[in-house]
């Protein structure tokens, strides 16, 4: 039973110290959303709000993607959507490496086959990577 336990806590341990890694290619920069945002003439993408932060001007809330209701607005807001659609998925609750709101809305999108998504790196949390920046908010 001691060894177990043992197996069980290092298991447990391995799983609180995960870290989600996102290729460069599927991360946009804060700067550059504030530049499409502030542009005339740029085409704008969907953007969605998967966490509990403010919010970034014309994004949609979708709310905590942990949570089974929200995971289910996302898939649901997703369903309408042409599979090539420029979007923007953000939580910025924590580290980015660390955010499973990022992790679940990501997974949906890819099994849902979006392609064109991309997840605002956010390496510190919201309030670093763009509320002290005063990027604009809604």
């Amino acid at each position: 039973m001691k060894h177990f336990s043992l197996k069980v806590s290092v298991l447990l341990l391995a799983i609180a110290c995960i870290a989600f890694s996102y290729p460069k290619e599927k991360l946009i920069e804060p700067l550059k959303l504030v530049e499409i945002i502030q542009s005339v003439t740029a085409k704008k993408p969907l953007i969605l709000n998967v966490g509990p932060e403010a919010m970034i001007p014309g994004a949609q809330l979708i709310g905590v993607a942990e949570d089974p209701t929200n995971k289910e607005k996302l898939k649901t807001t997703l369903k309408n959507i042409p599979k090539n659609k420029d979007i923007v998925l953000y939580c910025g609750c924590c580290k980015l490496v660390d955010c499973w709101n990022i992790h679940e809305a990501d997974k949906i999108a890819s099994s849902l086959g979006y392609t064109n998504y991309k997840i605002l790196n956010m390496p510190t949390n919201f309030n670093v990577d763009w509320v002290d920046k005063k990027y604009p908010l809604q």
